[in-house]
């Protein structure tokens, strides 16, 4: 299996597929984007964290990876992405993003394991790289051996998520999304933002995670990012 931390697709694909067109707006006089925190958990377990980004209504949409193993404290502390949601929960780490990116982050996500299952069996099959696949097998990183461009897979996942076999389901998944997704997204927001991929097609997102240097310290696998580091990536995926 290909490594997940830089595969946390799941999120990325509700951001992609199924948010809003039009949170920007809501940003203070504009100055700085709208954003939406997507946090992919198997119980009290975080797999993954995203953010996007909308600085302009007609895009580009900025997606960033944030890897669980990412260092998100100075000195001597050493917590990192997952211990900061294991020991202070979801406000507390949103928080900690919010001075980190240097922006207010306006809404949340938080999608179950058990969510993607069922999201993944009522769309059935799916094409990835003239294959055929599943959702969840997209996710977890297990429908192909060969390495990928983050980039042009997400791109290539939002597409196959707005094909006419798709859009006959879109009201079960709007099901699910509302019944067992905790988030403070309304399905008005979902509709909008799956109408705005479809009308700028998904070139429309830009992708990355946010690059540092991975060190083991002890038995721990830990990224460490430059301070500056957090607003150029934001910056490099929203411009």
């Amino acid at each position: 299996m290909r490594n997940r931390a830089a595969l946390f697709i799941l999120p990325v694909l509700i951001a992609a597929c199924l948010l809003p067109t039009s949170a920007a707006t809501a940003a203070p006089n504009n100055k700085t984007p709208d954003s939406i925190i997507i946090l992919w958990t198997d119980g009290s377990k975080l797999k993954a964290v995203n953010l996007t980004f909308f600085p302009d209504p007609q895009g580009p949409i900025g997606i960033i990876s944030v890897p669980r193993y990412t260092r998100l404290t100075s000195g001597r502390q050493l917590l990192t992405v997952d211990d900061y949601y294991k020991k202070y929960g979801q406000q507390k780490l949103i928080d900690r993003m919010e001075e980190l990116f240097g922006t207010s982050i306006g809404a949340f996500i938080n999608i179950d394991q058990q969510a993607l299952v069922d999201v993944s069996n009522t769309l059935g099959q799916i094409q990835m790289n003239g294959k055929q696949t599943t959702l969840l097998d997209v996710f977890e990183g297990n429908y192909t051996s060969k390495p990928v461009n983050l980039q042009e897979e997400i791109r290539q996942l939002a597409g196959a998520m707005i094909t006419p076999k798709t859009i006959i389901k879109l009201p079960q998944v709007l099901w699910i999304f509302c019944t067992e997704v905790d988030s403070n997204i309304g399905s008005s927001h979902v509709m909008a933002y799956y109408k705005m991929i479809r009308s700028n097609g998904p070139g429309v997102l830009k992708k990355s995670d946010v690059p540092g240097i991975d060190l083991v310290v002890g038995n721990r696998k830990l990224r460490q990012v430059q301070p500056d580091t957090w607003s150029k990536t934001l910056k490099d995926v929203t411009s």
